[in-house]
């Protein structure tokens, strides 16, 4: 079946400094001078009660319980930080979906089986093929519909004989043919073909029983994704897909309408979608996405500078923490790698949102990125990954200072690489953490085994750690959460951790986890292949051109009636083109190897931090990692948004979550830092005295 997922219009901004960013306008002065009073009060409201209440919470008592250890009660937990402070969170449903605001205030535990999952990207498996994936330890397959142009996803098993489905066939009448026996199933998992009947009138009585129908889950296209629900429906039970229809997908607004050259409404760019299989649980992919101050320590020389950048920070509770709708943190001030340290002119949000959807959202005043994380569940030590970025926008100015920004600048990166390129550099950046949270899960899970196997798992990571820092306060949140919500709800049987690997070759198998199912990756592995062969093939035509000239040289001199030597054959071979030749026979050699080595990226890539990473120190060289001009950006920024005039900046994306698109999110400013640098614009702007603003002591 296909779903539909309706969005909602998101009201305009109520701040008139939010009409010059991101091209949103006001209907009038008279409106507009309103709206900025009550954003101003609210700014103002937000900006003392942050001070008085956040910093004496997460900054005093923080101090104050790690210089008094009777403040703790396990002695490695840091307690105040399970406290949230919501005095910043003036607008309890900001980051929320239009059309998922109201889990926000759901009363009830979270279900873990009535959710949609997007299980694979539609433009990176073959639609002439069926896909295995899992789901919550359940084996299932993906398999497009032509005739009925949509996608499916059936449980991985014949009813006929339980034989996997995913090895199959897809045939043109638009069903699923098992591979055992020919059974035959269309896109709502209906036995349609069964030929060992004996004729017409058994065969349609047995297709009409239940049993001989395969199981199909909920299933829809959104976003460029493959959504799949989270329990299978049976027979003609109804409940199962109207529960589906019913449940809004956690989809991004900002994607809506993205074509494929990846351009969005509003003069906004997406990248294309990774996605690949990682050998550590769900559990220990949001402790580790949800973790800020790990990221120019694990990820370094490629987005900051373990050494120097590491600097400690507060986190401002956005969203409280809800059964159904999760949380949203920001930084306060936002570290590297989202700023230079001492210059915080941009900020960053962490955004929670069960039971997949982490969402790191930067904003600039002249440019946002908003980076979405789906973490699937697929089985114990396992998880797909699935991400994109957004880029917004601001008309562009004389100095534009956001193209200083390492963040800036290696999201933009991605905004012009083809798929491929994306998808082949991916392990550079993932595999500096999976090298650590493969191990660290399993060795959290043995002593947990070992100790105590009844207890909750969030209780037993809270014991084993020690976090005395304000630092972690997002992590122990999600750990918070998860103790109340989990554990996981894997299938009977499909429950165990597995071991830790320790054969480099399996744990960084790139083609495993990515490049078999992704057809833009094989494409360019094949053509690598073939340029490969072909610059082999140009090096050997220019050793045999060398062998000829060698060879002439030689008749040169048998002709000349002199004795052989090789001073002699050497000085007869022709100069203009011998050393030409030689030269271009070595360059080719070396293109061939190169491109091998290339290849290789596609097959496995291993990482260790106690070694050197050429390739991140390449990404550090070429100006992308570090804060500062860099003329290769200067070229894509320009490339991309120069042409944008304000008509098109205007025109956002349907439900856009901008800061300053959606009244909630601009007064529910980020960060102290930041809210006294509007503070600032702001009062400068209007230049009268006596604003609230300016006797804010």
């Amino acid at each position: 079946m296909r779903a539909t997922i309706s969005s909602s219009s998101v009201p305009s901004s109520s701040s008139s400094s939010s009409s010059a960013r991101f091209g949103c306008s006001s209907s009038s002065s008279s409106k507009t001078k309103r709206q900025t009073t009550k954003a101003t009060m609210s700014l103002t409201m937000f900006t003392r009660r942050h001070n008085r209440r956040n910093t004496t919470t997460d900054t005093t008592i923080t101090n104050k319980a790690i210089q008094d250890p009777s403040i703790e009660t396990t002695g490695r937990l840091n307690e105040t930080l399970e406290v949230e402070d919501t005095a910043s969170a003036i607008f309890p449903k900001i980051g929320m979906h239009p059309d998922r605001e109201h889990l926000v205030e759901k009363e009830g535990n979270f279900s873990w089986t009535k959710q949609w999952y997007p299980v694979a990207v539609a433009d990176m498996i073959d639609p002439l093929k069926p896909h295995p994936v899992t789901l919550l330890g359940t084996d299932l397959v993906v398999w497009y519909d032509s005739v009925g142009e949509k996608w499916n996803v059936f449980e991985d098993k014949c009813p006929h004989r339980l034989a996997p489905l995913s090895e199959g066939r897809v045939e043109p009448d638009g069903s699923l043919l098992c591979a055992y026996h020919a059974w035959r199933f269309d896109g709502e998992g209906k036995c349609t073909a069964m030929p060992q009947a004996n004729n017409q009138r058994e065969e349609e009585r047995i297709k009409g029983n239940p049993l001989s129908c395969a199981s199909s889950r909920p299933t829809m296209e959104e976003q460029g994704l493959i959504w799949c629900w989270g329990e299978s429906s049976s027979g003609s039970d109804e409940t199962v897909k109207t529960e589906a229809m019913m449940t809004p997908a956690p989809v991004i607004p900002e994607m809506k309408g993205v074509t494929k050259s990846g351009e969005a409404p509003g003069g906004a760019y997406r990248n294309h979608w990774q996605m690949r299989d990682l050998p550590y649980g769900w559990c220990a992919f949001f402790e580790n996405a949800i973790d800020p101050a790990h990221a120019v320590v694990s990820h370094h020389t490629l987005v900051g500078d373990r050494y120097k950048d590491p600097a400690g920070f507060a986190c401002v509770v956005e969203r409280p923490t809800t059964d159904n709708a999760g949380f949203r943190c920001a930084m306060d001030p936002a570290v590297p790698p989202f700023n230079t340290i001492g210059q915080y002119d941009g900020e960053a949000s962490y955004d929670f949102q069960p039971p997949c959807l982490l969402k790191i959202d930067w904003r600039h005043e002249e440019c946002r990125f908003l980076t979405s994380h789906y973490c699937v569940p697929t089985k114990p030590g396992w998880c797909r990954h699935l991400v994109a970025t957004v880029c917004q926008r601001n008309e562009f100015k004389e100095d534009i200072q956001v193209r200083k920004h390492r963040w800036f600048k290696l999201n933009l990166f991605t905004l012009t690489s083809p798929a491929w390129m994306t998808h082949v550099l991916g392990p550079t950046f993932l595999h500096q953490d999976m090298v650590l949270l493969h191990q660290q899960e399993k060795i959290v899970m043995k002593k947990h085994m070992e100790e105590s196997p009844d207890a909750d798992m969030g209780e037993k990571w809270k014991d084993q750690v020690f976090i005395p820092t304000g630092a972690d306060k997002m992590t122990v949140m999600f750990y918070k959460w998860f103790r109340k919500n989990g554990p996981i709800p894997w299938k009977p049987g499909n429950d165990k951790m597995p071991e830790i690997e320790k054969d480099e070759s399996k744990l960084f198998d790139t083609w495993e986890m990515h490049t078999k199912y992704c057809t833009h990756c094989k494409g360019a592995m094949r053509n690598t292949e073939i340029l490969t062969y072909a610059s082999l093939a140009v090096a050997f035509g220019y050793f045999l051109s060398i062998l000829a000239s060698v060879d002439y040289a030689t008749a040169l001199l048998a002709a000349a009636d002199e004795e052989y030597s090789l001073v002699g054959v050497l000085r007869r071979l022709p100069t203009n083109s011998i050393y030409s030749d030689i030269f271009s026979c070595f360059s080719f050699l070396a293109t061939a190897y190169s491109l091998d080595a290339f290849k290789s990226l596609f097959k496995t890539y291993k990482f260790s931090h106690s070694e050197d990473d050429i390739m991140a120190e390449g990404t550090a060289k070429i100006g992308l990692a570090n804060d500062g001009p860099s003329l290769y950006i200067d070229l894509v920024d320009t490339m991309l948004f120069k042409g944008l005039s304000k008509k098109d900046l205007e025109k956002h994306s349907y439900g856009c979550e901008c800061s300053n698109c959606d009244t909630k999110n601009f007064e529910g400013i980020r960060s102290v830092v930041m809210a006294n640098r509007v503070r600032k614009r702001m009062a400068a702007r209007e230049d009268e005295e006596g604003k609230p603003w300016e006797r804010r002591s």
